[in-house]
């Protein structure tokens, strides 16, 4: 009876491993696609990444996702203006964001970027360049506010980051590189 008991609990956690082994293959095409859907969907720019790299084991339990060579281009007015470029971006969120469809509130715990470029420009006219937001209609109708991200961040980790500041109407160049 206790070898019976032994067999099914050592059966269980093979499974249990074997889930969390080959979950992040089956996923991360998905989560991919879900992050930059629900990001493009949601600014007036467009968010890109060659590689998006998910483990469940990494940061147990919670679902580590990195992204490779990032930008977040511009659209109008700052057509084709990169205000953000990274060569890494390390998210952690509950394993159950993985299984949100698109639209549904993505809640992010850790953020980590490594190697970013961001250059935020004011033009003449008092337009920011960071201003990517779209206007939320369903607001307008509903009482409950509709958003793609919640940051419950408990934790940031920011090296090798470069940050460009121009405003032309402060007449103000500001470069601080270098930031860990």
């Amino acid at each position: 009876m206790g070898k019976k008991i032994l067999k099914i609990v050592g059966i269980i956690l093979l499974l249990i491993i074997g889930v969390l082994i080959a979950a992040p293959f089956i996923l991360e095409a998905k989560i991919g696609d879900l992050i930059r859907n629900n990001v493009n969907n949601n600014v007036n720019a467009k968010l890109d990444f060659t590689d998006a790299n998910l483990s469940l084991i990494k940061s147990f339990p919670n679902a580590s996702l990195n992204l490779k060579q990032v930008s977040l281009v511009n659209q109008a007015p700052f057509e084709g203006d990169t205000l953000f470029a990274a060569e890494d971006v390390s998210l952690t969120l509950g394993i159950g964001e993985l299984f949100k469809s698109e639209g549904e509130p993505i809640a992010i715990q850790n953020l980590g970027l490594d190697g970013a470029n961001i250059h935020v420009k004011v033009s003449e006219d008092e337009v920011a360049n960071y201003e990517i937001g779209k206007e939320d209609d369903s607001s307008k109708t509903s009482s409950e506010p509709s958003s793609s991200f919640t940051f419950d961040l408990q934790s940031y980790e920011i090296s090798n980051t470069n940050v460009i500041y121009d405003d032309a109407v402060a007449k103000v160049f500001l470069l601080v590189s270098d930031i860990q």
